[in-house]
């Protein structure tokens, strides 16, 4: 019967799909970096160091590794290989890219070196069907509604009407928990690896017997490995330095000045519609959550005491009343809203037109492809309100990253795929997904270290190293693998990329408690979900529409309280109250 009722709500989602012809906002091209997103209506994860309920002593029954007394492995596990000898079977994969134009345009993705590289290893023959981005939300849907889904699907917690929870309940995907046996490494990861980690348990672990998602996982310790930067040259130009740049008001007057004094620069700081990106909050210093989305609620988290929804709280109305004062001073470009994310002006980037942005942590490919000798990207802090400050709102990340597998219970092998995806955990499988096949784009010396290839150094067919290695190793912002920092890092410059993530890691670990943040195991149950689904749609897009004006002052912040006011119509307090039941819920299963 679940399983009816969800297709029948597949079914409306679909028709509305189709009668939308485009004026629904579509799924984002490229996620935000790094994260677990999770499904829409998941809150945030707490670094908090509180041990999850395991045994203190593993049991080691018969078997090929260690488990505990729930059956979960409490040790690595080395596959033997291949996984198969079965040349019959094929596994279906439905997979996307963000980096399409560097597939050859003779092969498909499957006839590449990697996926070839993944077969060889494991004997496993897997179908990769490469989903364009901008139609995953509409596909999904229709293969959902005909109930024809592929053995393994990215991104199916983003776009399946319903929770990680339902997902399983309804039929359509298996729990891995009921599978154990064929994921030991993954599975080790969440629980034994860090026993402390409670924040990656109850990433992975939706509930204590429920495990919906295979989700990417960082290798080492968690860092800040994305921020926002500014060009050194045009700062000293104008009498300024780095660590000049603390507070809002310094931000403010280093983009008027620098707007003054270079020509080039008719708007200095330059951001895209999202405003920020999930888990990386840079502008949260007024005790806000300012991420604009259109798939999702806006962040639930805590201020001052109180439980409060992104996009609506006292803190960001202080947010958008000092944004809607510089883009008022036509300090930040005016076109904001047409782009999905920073690299999709990186046009302006590179034509000297920008001052203050995103930057990723190879910002010195981005010095050497300006059209300027002298351009000086270098990373810098978060703006605070105050010198002291130490920031509480946001969310706090987990070691999950943002690619994720979830295996359809209609399947043609579901042990298999599970230990398909389990490999890519395994100590002797994770490397070939992190670094690609050896001596391709990374390779090992005589000593075990790595280095970046010559070839892939050269550029080879005018490819950057970027290209070759979302060609040739697997992306953690699409697929289920083991992540590593330094993949694009081992060279000469890699040096400045690793430095630039400890500069931001530190700034957050001085300026970033994390203590509005709520814990990832406050679940919706399924009636709660379903309770909050009633205002779910409505909400986000009028957050959405809303929001975005006062940020940019096309919709004046005298209409905040008419903001407040229909907000509340809509059921935002009714959404905020069913919230505190799952934190109320989960605080009284800590306690017991």
């Amino acid at each position: 019967m679940k399983k009816i009722f969800a297709l029948v709500l597949v079914v409306v989602f679909v028709l509305a799909l189709f009668a939308a012809c485009g004026n629904t906002p579509a799924t984002p091209d490229t996620p935000a970096t790094p994260t677990n997103q999770g499904t829409p209506d998941t809150p945030s994860t707490p670094d908090t160091p509180d041990t999850p309920d395991t045994p203190d002593t593993p049991d080691v029954p018969e078997g090929p590794f260690a488990v505990d007394d729930k059956g979960i492995a409490t040790e690595p596990y080395e596959w033997p290989l291949p996984l198969t000898e079965d040349n019959d079977t094929v596994l279906t994969y439905w997979w996307s890219t963000y980096s399409p134009q560097y597939i050859p345009a003779e092969k498909e993705y499957g006839e590449t070196d990697l996926p070839l590289a993944i077969k060889a290893a494991t004997g496993v023959n897997v179908e990769w069907q490469n989903i364009p981005n901008g139609s995953r939300q509409e596909m999904f849907g229709v293969l959902l509604a005909s109930d024809d889904l592929s053995d393994m699907m990215h991104y199916a917690t983003a776009y399946y009407p319903g929770t990680p929870l339902q997902m399983v309940e309804d039929g359509y995907f298996v729990n891995v928990l009921d599978y154990k046996e064929c994921m030991p490494n993954y599975l080790y990861q969440a629980k034994w690896a860090d026993p402390n980690d409670k924040a990656t348990y109850e990433s992975v672990f939706y509930q204590d017997d429920l495990v919906p998602v295979i989700w990417s996982l960082w290798k080492g310790a968690i860092q800040t490995d994305t921020g926002w930067g500014v060009r050194a040259d045009m700062l000293e130009k104008v009498g300024m330095k780095l660590e000049d740049l603390v507070t809002w008001e310094d931000f403010h007057e280093a983009l008027k000045a620098v707007k003054s004094a270079i020509d080039t620069v008719e708007f200095p700081m330059w951001m895209s519609s999202m405003i920020e990106t999930n888990h990386y909050w840079q502008f949260n210093s007024f005790e806000n959550v300012s991420v604009i989305t259109t798939i999702a609620l806006p962040i639930i988290y805590w201020r001052d005491g109180e439980l409060v929804m992104g996009c609506t709280s006292e803190g960001d109305r202080q947010y958008a009343e000092y944004m809607s004062k510089l883009f008022s001073e036509k300090l930040v470009n005016p076109d904001w809203q047409a782009y999905f994310f920073g690299q999709a002006f990186s046009a302006h980037t590179y034509n000297n037109e920008t001052f203050y942005q995103g930057i990723a942590p190879t910002y010195k490919d981005t010095n050497k492809q300006t059209n300027d000798p002298n351009c000086d990207w270098q990373p810098v802090q978060k703006p605070l309100v105050t010198e002291d400050q130490v920031v509480h709102a946001g969310t706090v990340r987990s070691r999950t990253a943002t690619g994720n597998i979830c295996v359809a219970a209609k399947n043609h092998d579901v042990e298999l795929c599970l230990k398909w995806c389990d490999f890519r955990f395994a100590p002797n499988g994770w490397e070939l997904f992190a670094y690609g096949p050896e001596g391709l784009v990374v390779e090992k010396d005589a000593n075990g270290v790595r280095h970046n290839t010559e070839w892939a150094l050269s550029k080879p067919d005018g490819m950057e190293l970027q290209g070759l290695m979302s060609l040739y190793t697997a992306s953690r912002l699409v697929e289920a693998l083991m992540c590593v920092e330094d993949s694009m890092y081992l060279n000469e410059d890699g040096h400045f990329a690793m430095e630039a993530i400890e500069f931001w890691t530190n700034f957050d670990k001085e300026h970033y408690d994390r203590a509005g943040a709520l814990p990832l195991g406050v679940r919706l149950s399924t009636e709660q979900s379903e309770e909050v689904g009633k205002y779910r749609a409505d909400l986000i897009t009028y957050v959405a529409e809303q929001f975005a004006g006062f940020v940019d002052g096309s919709n004046p912040l005298s209409n905040w309280d008419t903001y407040q006011t229909t907000l509340d119509q809509m059921g935002r307090q009714e959404v905020l109250a069913i919230y505190q039941e799952a934190i109320d819920d989960y605080n009284a299963k800590q306690a017991g």
